[in-house]
């Protein structure tokens, strides 16, 4: 049985979309933490011969970025407070779609899934060259594509009297 609501949607209040950003931000704070603790004890205890140089920069670099969207998700859900240290607003909703919040929650996804498969096998890591080619194609699809490919202004039509004056003007 399909119930569908008529009528408008209802909005969220502020105390509710305070505590989804701090349940959000907690989410993915246990996500960074466990996916990294676990990664770096599995591959401690069962691959340690094969945790080169190379690899342990390939992680640093995974766990650097995933740390840089942990924290721009967290400063961007922090909610604004009064001088009692009483929150009065949100700074913005993590989970609205669109936002730029999801493209950092994706990142950090992203990392776990790289541990995952790095664990799997080491050409795994080569999946890092997704990320930098995901953030160009969205930065292509929302600033650069349409600020390029925008259309001309279209002239404004001009009345018939400052048309003639305009064609006796050029024939002179």
């Amino acid at each position: 049985m399909n119930k569908t609501t008529k009528g408008k949607q209802g909005t969220r209040g502020t105390k509710q979309i305070i505590e989804e950003n701090r349940q959000t931000v907690d989410f993915y704070f246990n996500v960074f933490t466990i996916s990294n603790v676990a990664y770096l004890i599995i591959r401690y205890l069962l691959f340690w011969d094969t945790f080169s140089a190379k690899f342990i920069l390939l992680y640093t670099l995974t766990a650097f970025t995933s740390l840089v969207a942990y924290y721009f998700i967290s400063y961007v859900g922090k909610p604004i407070l009064d001088e009692k240290g009483i929150a009065v607003d949100y700074s913005s909703d993590l989970n609205m779609s669109g936002h730029v919040s999801e493209y950092a929650k994706d990142v950090i996804l992203f990392s776990v899934i790289q541990y995952i498969l790095s664990l799997i096998s080491n050409y795994f890591w080569f999946a890092l060259i997704i990320l930098p080619l995901y953030v160009f194609v969205k930065i292509w699809q929302n600033f650069l594509g349409p600020w390029f490919f925008e259309p001309a202004p279209e002239e404004e039509p001009q009345d018939q009297k400052k048309q003639k004056t305009k064609t006796k003007v050029i024939r002179r």
